[in-house]
């Protein structure tokens, strides 16, 4: 019998995830990285294995802790689509969900916050006569009420007790001295989640504040969701890392396997039977764990005939289903998602079908104009955070000498075009030149 197939990280606990982790260089040299001292913005579309590779550097982190004394606090900001846009709301709240993440860590490596520690004063709040309060933490009460703020609607005056970033950095130094830690870690999932670029700013902005040498702020992200904001400027405040996992890649198609012998062992005798087909479900995925497990999970017991009818499902209908639900959740972006899915839709993907059809030289990708509308580009970028596009090189050259910028299709929806998804899919990445080269629709 198979085995469950796991989609996302939260459905695992912290001891399981090195058993399913299957390493690849990239995803060696990203982990490194986020143990390490710089910040990191880890980029990528859903799916792709953002919050595994957190919890990968976490799970490690614990195993060097006595040797390095480095404690990893894995703090995820889903909830934040829960906090309203009120005066000075968000800020608390983030200070209050990285203080008590921070507290349930020490508890949990057998460390003991000290009663008179300027992190554990600032946390309990102060009353006016200097007694502390004996009640919940404050950043316990701030957090949740924020979360339920919704439901209430009534503001909080504890929110006006919450230390500002200076205070909190300086708290988690201090700390570092008293629990004798070289530094502290935060591994912030879910940062920049919803589409609400205030809220997103502030993040920034406080990640800036937090740095230190006893703070490592490690942050993960969408691509073409994210607001920076003027305060932080990710070139210089942070390391960028792409999570996207290269299709050109020559271990590429033995990674995608180990990922689902990882989870079902079981699975190896069909997959060598269907090998070739597997592999081009496995291009379909455009490196996306998350999309391959849904798709194989459809396609068991394996055959051709099941793989095929799940190519379609998912890359026809699933995958654009999903993207256009963004517009339910985010009303303010509803043009800019219809008309992406559109273009995509109507022009992108059936002149790519009729190009791969007529040329040895196979493609999936496009080139946009970097003196194309605004509008277009924004709408391109919801598509990246869907994982229909994935952005590439900026700069390039296209035909007549124009620069502009270079946007990987998902394999999968080139693939479902054709009405024999996989023996049109086997000839396309057999043919495809998905990594350099000159794209062969040119979006002016």
């Amino acid at each position: 019998m198979a085995q469950e197939l796991f989609y996302r990280t939260e459905d695992l606990r912290l001891e399981e995830v090195l058993r399913y982790y299957v390493e690849t260089a990239s995803d060696r040299q990203i982990v490194e990285r986020l143990k390490g001292r710089a910040p990191v913005i880890l980029k990528g579309s859903r799916g792709v294995g953002k919050s595994f590779l957190l919890r990968v550097a976490e799970a490690e982190l614990k195993s060097e802790f006595r040797s390095n004394r480095n404690l990893p606090v894995y703090v995820t900001f889903a909830r934040a689509g829960l906090i309203r846009q009120t005066e000075d709301g968000f800020l608390p709240w983030m200070i209050s969900k990285i203080s008590a993440s921070v507290k349930r860590a020490t508890t949990s490596y057998g460390l003991l916050v000290p009663e008179d520690s300027a992190l554990a004063l600032l946390t309990k709040g102060v009353n006016p006569s200097g007694a502390v309060r004996s009640e919940r933490d404050l950043d316990e009460r701030v957090e949740e009420h924020f979360e339920q703020f919704w439901e209430s609607g009534e503001a909080l005056a504890d929110a006006r007790r919450v230390p500002d970033p200076d205070s909190l950095r300086d708290a988690l130094a201090d700390l570092c001295e008293d629990l004798s830690l070289s530094r502290i870690t935060l591994l912030v999932d879910e940062a920049a989640h919803v589409f609400i670029p205030e809220q997103q700013r502030q993040f920034f902005t406080l990640m800036r504040d937090l740095r230190s040498p006893y703070v490592s702020v490690k942050a993960a992200v969408y691509p073409g969701a994210t607001s920076y904001g003027e305060s932080f400027q990710p070139s210089h405040d942070a390391t960028v890392l792409d999570v996207e996992r290269s299709i050109t890649d020559d271990a590429y198609a033995a990674a995608m396997r180990d990922i689902i012998l990882k989870q079902d062992p079981t699975l190896q005798r069909s997959i060598e039977q269907y090998g070739e087909a597997f592999d081009t479900l496995a291009f379909a995925a455009t490196g996306n764990p998350r999309i391959l497990l849904k798709t194989l999970a459809s396609s068991t017991p394996l055959n051709r005939s099941r793989i095929q009818e799940a190519i379609r499902q998912y890359y026809r209908e699933d995958i654009w289903a999903e993207h256009s639900m963004l517009a339910e959740r985010y009303p303010g972006h509803r043009p800019l998602i219809d008309w992406g899915r559109t273009f995509l839709e109507r022009d992108v993907l059936p002149a790519l079908h009729s190009r791969n059809q007529s040329v040895a030289e196979k493609s999936s990708a496009i080139w946009v104009h970097r003196d194309a509308p605004q509008v277009v580009k924004e709408a391109l970028r919801l598509l990246c955070y869907s994982g229909i596009l994935q952005e590439g090189v900026s700069g390039i050259r296209a035909t007549r000498s124009e620069v502009g910028s270079r946007y990987l299709v998902n394999l999968g929806c080139n693939f479902a075009q054709d009405a024999e998804p996989l023996t049109y899919g086997a000839t396309v990445r057999r043919g495809c030149d998905c990594s350099g080269g000159r794209p062969r629709v040119v979006i002016g």
